[in-house]
């Protein structure tokens, strides 16, 4: 789609546009945690995605470009701005609502959700920005190395030990495993 684009057909920007907006808008502020530098950040990273376009290989993936640009965009700011680098977790899980779902239920799972939350937030940043992109939007570990500069390797053991680190951070809050 991105191709036809580059061709003269603006509708399939647009159309990009609306495909990958949400996504990134929310990867990005996770790392800034501001709303507002968030949505700035996306469009200036579709701007440089329309602009510079043409570096864009054919055989990587769009998302995987867009989403290290908006990485990059992200540790820019957060470098002018002399900030700590934080990425919070709005929602962490997606657990759909069932309409069978006991008031109960409603409230374990809200409990977990905040327990994971807290969990997630204390994580060192490289272990949350790769959960994040492996778990939340379902990256391949290659594609995760691309957009963290990091080799296929190093991203699963960075999985490994993200995994490792959030597991004991929710047994230690009184999560059991099977």
């Amino acid at each position: 789609m991105f191709h036809r684009y580059l061709d003269g057909d603006n509708d399939a920007f647009e159309k990009l546009f609306a495909l990958y907006d949400d996504a990134l808008y929310h990867f990005i502020n996770r790392i800034v945690n501001n709303c507002h530098e968030a949505k700035l950040l996306t469009i200036e990273a579709f701007a440089q995605l329309a602009v510079g376009g043409r570096k864009f290989e054919q055989g990587s993936s769009l998302k995987t470009y867009l989403f290290t640009i908006g990485k990059n965009l992200a540790a820019r700011y957060l470098k002018l701005r002399g900030k700590e680098k934080h990425i919070p977790f709005e929602e962490v899980v997606d657990l759909l609502s069932d309409d069978s779902e006991t008031p109960d239920s409603h409230m374990e799972r809200e409990e977990n959700k905040r327990a994971l939350h807290e969990a997630m937030d204390t994580l060192k940043d490289n272990h949350r920005a790769i959960l994040v992109l492996l778990y939340f939007e379902d990256m391949s570990y290659i594609q995760a190395g691309q957009v963290m500069g990091k080799s296929e390797t190093q991203i699963k053991q960075l999985a490994f030990r993200a995994r490792a680190a959030l597991k004991k951070k929710l047994v230690g809050v009184g999560f059991t495993y099977a």
